[in-house]
């Protein structure tokens, strides 16, 4: 495959980027235990946008793998899952924003979160956080306990790990390199992440 765009997502920001449908997006962990907020949007209706719930409603599943679908909240297939070479991401659990550091950490300075990184990115197609659902957050693990408890654990991707998605239509997408160095989801590091449009 061809390499038609390559952006490198600095750690604790976001970058957003289009792609066709049938060109593929690969999602590269640089160094290792990186989380990856991800969100997508219908490129020609920007009100359709990836969902996770409708996701993983129509998947029965968690589980991401080969042949996974990731559906729009119109229920529409947005993208397949042709490869993951990392076992964990996490469908359940809603982006980091500036509420998260004060009320969850008592943090009162600002911190960098992926709302606001996602705010950033999209801004030329003047999307907010009123347009936002839930992200895919690649390469975060995440466990539910026996007992019911959430438990956000250390990522297992390695450097050089990826996800690669098949566009099954046009979109507008974004990756924020997840900022949260409090909690041990991203190994207590901040570090950048790879985007690479293939066709």
């Amino acid at each position: 495959m061809k390499i038609v765009q390559d952006i490198l997502v600095p750690g604790g920001f976001a970058r957003s980027f289009e792609a066709k449908k049938g060109q593929k997006i690969k999602v590269i962990d640089v160094e290792g235990k990186q989380v990856s907020d991800f969100m997508a949007f219908n490129k020609d209706d920007l009100k359709e946008k990836l969902s996770t719930p409708h996701s993983y409603m129509s998947a029965l599943s968690l589980h991401i793998e080969q042949g996974y679908i990731l559906r729009t909240n119109l229920r529409r297939p947005m993208f397949e899952v042709l490869e993951s070479t990392a076992y964990s991401h996490d469908m359940i659990l809603p982006a980091c924003d500036e509420q998260r550091y004060r009320v969850d950490y008592g943090i009162k300075e600002p911190h960098r979160n992926c709302v606001d990184n996602f705010e950033e990115a999209f801004e030329p197609y003047h999307l907010t956080r009123e347009n936002f659902a839930n992200p895919f957050n690649i390469f975060q693990k995440t466990r539910i306990t026996e007992d019911h408890q959430i438990i956000q654990e250390e990522g297992d991707s390695n450097a050089g790990d990826y996800l690669l998605l098949e566009c099954l239509m046009d979109v507008v997408a974004a990756v924020s390199a997840c900022p949260m160095d409090i909690n041990p989801i991203g190994g207590n590091k901040i570090s950048d992440i790879r985007i690479q449009v293939l066709e």
